[in-house]
């Protein structure tokens, strides 16, 4: 009888750790990244897991114990170096995944958008862009104009979003933002939300400086008063890399382009462009509703101060700032 309770004694043990090392030693071999597509099967987790794993059989009997087979959730996962089955198997059954962030920056088209975020992401460019001209709040717009619904932030997302879900993401934001007191100020400019957006895209490329926004939105708001053209130029960069397909990058305006043949010159067509020229951050859209009171009506880059402008409010001495910015182009050899 002792012999017998002695042998089921060592049996007992042997097995109690057998199952203990299936469910709790370490198995995960490599701190790596999983990633578990939309619809995929359980044999297809078990052939992407099975590299980072020194016993994918014990993972495979413990996630089959926990249903977990049956309970496959799509996502990009951080997976430890000496993770055991449960720990895996459990994040996995919850979907407890990584999120990404990911910098939405003031891209000048909807294509440039989906190229940058689509990488970061399980759709592709394509399908974003699909995604947002078929939205039901889109319709009606032109790709072009599109980009008034999207605002440059970092947002964290999860890798198995869907092109459907970052665009319902997009679109809370801009509802966030224009709230009613919002609209009322565009309206109070007699203007609406796609015109702010489009001066706050010009203002955004002419200044990323958010102190000097304000004194720049109220000197295009001055010209619009007095019926002036803008005069902008990133509408003429714009209007350039929209001809070649954006593909071209360009330093410096001559007088030879500002004759470009677009709506979006303002050089050559008075009031706004049909649309934004890029995604403005909501420091240019907060200085389109809350400009600087001033009477300037030019300015120029200010050689001395990079990123900022000079002022003024009379043709003759915007000519004098004028001069001094193009003389220092030339020294530094600017194209």
């Amino acid at each position: 009888m002792a012999l017998l309770l002695a042998v089921l004694l060592v049996l007992g043990g042997y097995f109690g750790y057998y199952y203990y090392k299936k469910w709790f030693a370490p198995n995960v071999k490599e701190t790596g990244k999983l990633y578990i597509p939309t619809n995929a099967s359980y044999n297809q987790v078990l052939d992407s897991i099975r590299p980072l794993l020194n016993d994918p059989e014990s993972f495979d009997w413990l996630a089959r114990q926990k249903k977990y087979n049956s309970r496959i959730r799509p996502g990009r996962y951080s997976i430890k170096k000496g993770e055991s089955n449960n720990e895996l198997v459990n994040k996995l059954r919850i979907g407890d995944q990584d999120e990404i962030s990911i910098r939405i920056g003031n891209y000048a088209s909807i294509y440039e958008l989906a190229g940058k975020v689509g990488p970061f992401l399980e759709t592709d460019s394509a399908g974003l862009v699909a995604a947002i001209t078929t939205a039901d709040f889109t319709r009606g717009y032109d790709t072009a104009n599109m980009l008034v619904f999207f605002f440059p932030e970092t947002y964290n997302f999860h890798w198995n979003t869907s092109g459907a879900a970052f665009v319902k993401r997009m679109k809370s934001q801009y509802d966030k933002y224009w709230t009613e007191e919002r609209q009322q100020l565009a309206r109070d400019r007699n203007m609406n939300p796609m015109q702010v957006t489009t001066l706050a895209s010009i203002v955004q490329l002419e200044s990323a400086m958010p102190d000097e926004q304000p004194r720049v939105a109220g000197l295009y708001l001055n010209r619009l008063k007095v019926g002036m053209k803008l005069d902008a130029d990133p509408t003429v960069i714009f209007a350039m890399k929209k001809a070649e397909g954006f593909t071209r990058k360009i330093n410096r305006v001559y007088y030879k382009n500002l004759a470009i043949e677009s709506p979006y010159n303002t050089y050559r067509y008075k009031g706004l462009p049909p649309g934004p020229i890029c995604m403005p951050n909501a420091s240019a859209l907060e200085a389109v509703l809350h400009p600087a009171e001033h009477k300037f009506i030019y300015f120029v880059a200010d050689a001395t101060r990079p990123g900022y402008h000079v002022y003024a409010a009379t043709l003759q001495e915007q000519e004098v700032n004028a001069n001094k910015y193009r003389e220092w182009q030339n020294a530094h050899n600017v194209k």
